[in-house]
């Protein structure tokens, strides 16, 4: 990622719960209302703090939150066979554009890849009008990382 403005960017670090984002995105957003402030997710955060894209809406607090959901806490596939296969503890569901769009603020469910571009500008023009934004991108399951030496 480049980032061209000092301090742009705002990161999760490993001392933080999943989700931390969004509390970061509402925050900067408070700071520089001018600003396009874009919270990524993945679908094990959502479940941490989504319940708090309702106070985006209520306190009018316009972000973009950008979901990338693929049904699985992927990552952990591997090293939680027994209980994925026993417990499902791997699986996650929901359909959190509706929940979006519940809550007051504008949700899109997107699935083709061709429309991920078209749906980032309409979600960038809703944060333009006060409306609290969330683009659920429909994406697989990956098990593979990428790691730093």
């Amino acid at each position: 990622m480049e980032v061209d403005d000092p301090l742009s960017y705002l990161g999760w670090g490993k001392t933080t719960q999943l989700g931390y984002g969004l509390g970061l995105a509402m925050g900067a957003k408070l700071a520089a209302p001018e600003k396009l402030c874009i919270n990524v997710w993945g679908d094990a955060a959502i479940g941490f703090t989504g319940m708090d894209f309702e106070t985006c809406v209520r306190e009018r607090i316009p972000i973009m939150s950008i979901l990338l959901n693929n049904f699985s806490m992927a990552i952990e596939l591997k090293v939680m066979p027994v209980s994925t296969e026993k417990y499902r503890s791997t699986d996650i569901s929901g359909d959190y554009a509706a929940m979006a769009r519940a809550f007051g603020g504008y949700g899109e469910r997107v699935t083709d890849p061709a429309e991920i571009i078209p749906a980032i500008r309409r979600g960038i023009e809703k944060t333009q009008q006060g409306i609290p934004v969330l683009l659920e991108f429909i994406t697989s399951k990956e098990t593979n990382v990428s790691r730093f030496a």
